[in-house]
């Protein structure tokens, strides 16, 4: 008696004749596993997505009060008008607490404009601030509690 074995369709004939088919316990198992993988690698890059967009989302925000800080420069205003109600800005939003500091005249002025980072509980009282330097131009900082794979380019 010949015995048959069709890889195609997976199928073993028994010393009978009759046909047998279907998958082994092992060829299921492995694609359980595949699949496990898969979804737990996925979830992982999902999650670290979420972050970067937050964190944009803050980024962007803060990011709003630079043109009011020039303008105020600009127009000579006091010590006093430099805060969130002076620059005519929200003093918080639903990731931001914000901080202002007049400028320094001549110099740099380090965290001009601060984010405290609120309801990210990852993220629970992190720092991301502007610094208005001496040439005008704005410099990103982020406090060390927030990984640089999070980060926008500019803050890195």
């Amino acid at each position: 008696m010949k015995y048959q074995y069709n890889t195609a369709a997976n199928r073993h004939l028994t010393q009978s004749g009759s046909a047998q088919s279907g998958y082994t316990l092992i060829e299921l198992m492995i694609v359980v596993a595949i699949i496990g993988i898969l979804a737990a690698t996925a979830t992982i890059s999902y999650q670290m997505q979420v972050r970067k967009t937050q964190i944009m989302t803050v980024y962007k925000e803060i990011n709003q009060y630079q043109m009011p800080y020039r303008t105020l420069i600009d127009n000579g205003a006091g010590v006093t008008g430099f805060s969130p109600r002076g620059l005519n800005m929200p003093a918080q939003t639903k990731y931001c607490q914000f901080t202002v500091t007049a400028p320094l005249s001549g110099s740099t002025t380090a965290n001009a404009i601060i984010c405290r980072i609120q309801n990210l509980p990852y993220l629970q009282a992190q720092t991301l601030s502007l610094d208005y330097l001496a040439d005008g131009t704005w410099q990103c900082r982020a406090s060390a509690g927030i990984k640089d794979a999070y980060l926008p380019q500019a803050c890195q």
